[in-house]
């Protein structure tokens, strides 16, 4: 269910963002080990690449990033409960 839920949110990214998309990767972080629920870390950017840094040091910039990952959670819930 993680990957799902991160191919929502990486979906999302890729329509509403200018930042290079760096695809969905699994990997054993323990911030996610035995969680009841779907879990994903979302790298917006890297601070160290100028561009990310000015997209994401902007309020507007952050504002699509959030509205990203919102929308993805909105589009996942739909798809798990229209089962």
């Amino acid at each position: 269910q993680s990957i799902k839920f991160a191919g929502f949110v990486e979906s999302e990214f890729k329509t509403k963002s200018a930042l290079k998309s760096r695809g969905v990767k699994e990997a054993g972080f323990l911030v996610l080990w035995k969680t009841a629920m779907p879990g994903v870390l979302v790298e917006t950017g890297f601070l160290s690449n100028e561009g990310d840094r000015k997209t994401l040091s902007k309020d507007s910039g952050q504002a699509v990033m959030a509205h990203a990952i919102f929308n993805a959670v909105k589009k996942y819930k739909t798809a798990v409960t229209s089962k």
